[in-house]
C-alpha cells in the first residue's frame, strides 16, 4: 500500500532534483571574470582547489531565481543577450565559442583565456550600455535615493567592456545594474532599481584585469598558493578565513 507521505516526499525531492537541474550551466574554462573581480586572488585559488559541500536550500534559492531570470529576460535583441565572451589575453585574440569548446578540459590553453557571458547590451542614442541583473536579498538597501551599484559589480561590467571591445569590437560608454529582490513579499511593492555609471576607458581597466590572470595561471599551473589580500571578505565574509589565517603553505602540495 503507498501511503500519502510517500506521495508527498516523492514528489518533493523529484521537485528539488529538478531545481539542482535547472541551476546547472556550461562553464568553460579556468579563468572567469567572477574570478579576476575578487580582492583576493587566494580567495580565487582556494574555491578552485577546495571540493564542494554543496550549499544550503536558501542559498540555491537564491541562485535558481537568478538563473531562470537571465534565461527568460530579454531587454533588446536576442543576439545582445547572454553574449559569450572569450579572450586569450597573452595573444590578445578573441576566441569564439565553438573555438572554446575544441579545447578539451584540463587542457592548459584555457590558463590563457578569460571567460564571461554579458547579461544584455542596449542601445542608447548613438552610444552603448551594458546591463548586468543581480538578485538580491537586499533590494531596501538599494532602494535608497543615495544608492549606488556595488563597487565588485562595477568592476565586473567594466571588464565585460573590455572583452565586449576585444571579442566584438564593440565599446560600451555606460553601465547599469538592475536590482531585483530574490523575494516574494506581498506587503511590499515590486520594485526593480536600475543604478547607472560611466564606465572606464577600456586600456584602464585591461591592466588590472591581466594581472589577475597572471597571478591566477601562475598559482593553477605551478601549484602555488598566492599571498593573503587583506579585504573585506576577510571579517565575516569569506569561507576559508580559518583555513586562510593559519595556512603557512607555499604551494599545493607541501
Amino acid at each position: 500500500m503507498i501511503k500519502l507521505e510517500d506521495v508527498a516526499n516523492k514528489a518533493y525531492f523529484a521537485m528539488r532534483k529538478a531545481q539542482v537541474a535547472a541551476m546547472q550551466t556550461e562553464r568553460l574554462g579556468q579563468i572567469h571574470v567572477s574570478d579576476v573581480i575578487k580582492p583576493c586572488m587566494r580567495y580565487v585559488i582556494y574555491n578552485k582547489t577546495t571540493p564542494s559541500n554543496g550549499m544550503s536550500t536558501e542559498d540555491m534559492k537564491s541562485l535558481l531565481y537568478g538563473q531562470l531570470v537571465h534565461s527568460k529576460t530579454f531587454l533588446g535583441k536576442k543576439e545582445h543577450n547572454e553574449m559569450f565572451l572569450g579572450y586569450n589575453w597573452v595573444k590578445d585574440e578573441a576566441v569564439t565559442l565553438e573555438e572554446a569548446k575544441k579545447i578539451p578540459e584540463g587542457d592548459p590553453r584555457h590558463l590563457d583565456i578569460i571567460y564571461g557571458s554579458i547579461d544584455d547590451i542596449l542601445p542608447i542614442g548613438d552610444k552603448w550600455m551594458i546591463c548586468d541583473k543581480k538578485t538580491t536579498g537586499s533590494i531596501d538597501y538599494f532602494k535608497r535615493a543615495s544608492s549606488r551599484p556595488s563597487d565588485t559589480h562595477v568592476d565586473q561590467i567594466n571588464i565585460y567592456n573590455v572583452l565586449l571591445k576585444k571579442c566584438y569590437n564593440i565599446e560600451a560608454h555606460f553601465g547599469c545594474v538592475i536590482y531585483m529582490s530574490n523575494q516574494v513579499e506581498k506587503d511590499q511593492r515590486d520594485k526593480i532599481i536600475p543604478l547607472a555609471f560611466k564606465l572606464k576607458p577600456v586600456e584602464d581597466t585591461l591592466t588590472g584585469m591581466i594581472e589577475k590572470c597572471k597571478i591566477i595561471k601562475n598559482s593553477l599551473s605551478k601549484k602555488l598558493l598566492p599571498g593573503r589580500t587583506k579585504n573585506f571578505l576577510c571579517d565575516g565574509m569569506c569561507p576559508y578565513a580559518s583555513v586562510c589565517f593559519t595556512d603557512e603553505r607555499e604551494s599545493f602540495e607541501d
